[in-house]
């Protein structure tokens, strides 16, 4: 079983590196058949490669939309075959996005260069609408889902009880980070770069969702150390 688990969680890993590549390499494909388009934006200086994407054709734009949400869906049923419960499926998606998002910023900065710095902005996604932010944003959230989803998968037996107001926590954090994120998604539909990023309705989402999951967790492991089974082991 441990042994089923460690090849799972690796093979999730290996998943996750590769289609970072992927991604990456779509992403500077774009930039390089879009180029002109950026240059006629008078762009040239532009912080952030997927900027090209918004001088698309609408129908092409549509195209990198299911593409985008196709990505999710690789992922999500990728953690469903790792995992053999809800905990573990959840900890593998989270430990997958984490990775595959951190390992796509890393490899665009080693075959292009950019980002030059972690302050670069960057269109993140396009659904509903563009989210855009600087670097450091997505990779400081996806730090946390590897961490916070390796720590779901390995301890994916412990009984969890998510009640109503833990839900409800959660679900704001995610909003409020989201909401983070579209506050300048007008930038660009504009064709210009964003001027401002709300980072203290960013740390909010953060540290809330953060915070909550660590208190839901250690209230697990009180309950996992209590239990019968735990009392019988000891």
């Amino acid at each position: 079983m441990l042994n089923q688990q460690r090849g799972a969680y690796a093979s999730l890993w290996l998943l996750a590196l590769a289609f970072g590549w992927i991604e990456a390499s779509a992403v500077v494909y774009l930039r390089e058949v879009y180029a002109r388009d950026i240059a006629l934006l008078g762009a040239h200086n532009v912080a952030g490669l997927q900027i090209s994407l918004v001088s698309l054709p609408t129908r092409l734009v549509n195209l990198e939309m299911a593409r985008e949400a196709c990505t999710i869906l690789l992922l999500g049923a990728a953690a469903w075959l790792a995992g053999r419960c809800s905990a573990a499926r959840a900890g593998a998606f989270l430990l997958a996005f984490g990775v595959w998002d951190l390992t796509y910023y890393a490899v665009l900065r080693f075959v292009s260069g950019w980002p030059e710095s972690l302050s670069a902005w960057d269109i993140l996604f396009l659904i509903p609408l563009p989210w855009v932010a600087p670097v450091w944003a997505p990779a400081s959230v996806a730090a946390l889902l590897v961490a916070a989803g390796s720590y779901l998968f390995w301890t994916s037996q412990r009984p969890r009880r998510y009640r109503l107001l833990d839900v409800g926590a959660l679900a704001i954090s995610v909003l409020l980070t989201m909401a983070a994120f579209l506050v300048e998604s007008g930038a660009a539909a504009d064709h210009r770069v964003a001027e401002h990023f709300p980072v203290w309705l960013f740390w909010a989402g953060v540290v809330l969702g953060v915070a909550w999951f660590v208190r839901v967790e250690r209230r697990a492991a009180l309950l996992d150390h209590g239990s019968p089974s735990s009392a019988r082991a000891a």
